[in-house]
């Protein structure tokens, strides 16, 4: 216990400073064209993954690959703050579909909006799933793909789809939309539990974070098949990659 604390607040520490420090330097880019904050989500994604490797031990690996010149959605398990970090780096400054509170945020919220991102309110209502999709469409037609977490909120690891189900707003997006979904899956929730100060490196066997882009799901699907579907890619990966990293 006391070997993870060290280990934590080391880690948190050379994270949230170096953010702070990336986000004060470079804001200049708030005034600067859309290119420039792909630079910084780069930046900032090398910053958590080069912390991992130092304080941590943790490799990073990527698995599956998709079509950067297509916009698509982006559907990535939702277990803690890493992969909102990673996937905005690695999937070069989606459009995130995130909570209104963190658009609020002292200078990071800025961020947040210079990268298009999607604010919303935790509501399934259909005023609020047609304000999501107009966002969108006015984001894709600039090129830009869309990141969303389809059970709508941060996951404790193993935790059941009938406590955190996939939200049907990710259907109407998709839907609306008429371009495809890309599902995502990861183990990153062993190291990083949901909401923990605290990170666990010896979760991981192999001392490796792994995430994996799994193959597009088409366009025109009916809502049912492509519920099963989303889900059952994004779980089943996820428990594997789980059971394979994990001590038990």
């Amino acid at each position: 216990m006391e070997k993870n604390l060290l280990k934590s607040i080391l880690f948190n520490f050379h994270f949230y400073l170096l953010t702070i420090m990336l986000v004060i330097i470079m804001s200049p880019v708030l005034i600067l064209p859309f290119v420039f904050i792909k630079f910084i989500a780069k930046i900032w994604g090398g910053i958590m993954v080069l912390g991992m490797k130092i304080w941590l031990g943790l490799d990073l690996k990527i698995v599956g690959n998709y079509n950067k010149k297509k916009p698509c959605i982006i559907a990535v398990k939702h277990q803690s703050a890493w992969e909102t970090v990673l996937c905005t780096s690695l999937f070069e400054m989606p459009s995130i579909v995130l909570k209104k509170e963190l658009i609020y945020l002292p200078i990071i919220g800025l961020y947040f909006l210079k990268g298009r991102a999607i604010p919303i309110v935790r509501s399934n209502t259909i005023e609020a799933l047609k304000k999501i999709v107009k966002f969108a469409k006015v984001n894709i037609n600039k090129g830009s793909s869309i990141l969303i977490f389809p059970q709508g909120t941060r996951v404790p690891l193993n935790a059941s789809t009938k406590n955190y189900p996939y939200q049907p707003g990710i259907y109407f997006l998709y839907s609306q939309c008429n371009i495809p979904v890309i599902p995502v899956a990861h183990n990153a929730g062993l190291f990083w539990p949901k909401n923990s100060f605290l990170k666990y490196p010896n979760r991981h066997k192999s001392k490796t974070v792994t995430i994996e882009i799994m193959d597009e799901i088409p366009i025109g699907l009916d809502k049912k098949t492509f519920m099963n579907k989303l889900e059952k890619s994004i779980e089943d990966k996820t428990r594997k990659l789980i059971r394979e990293e994990s001590h038990g």
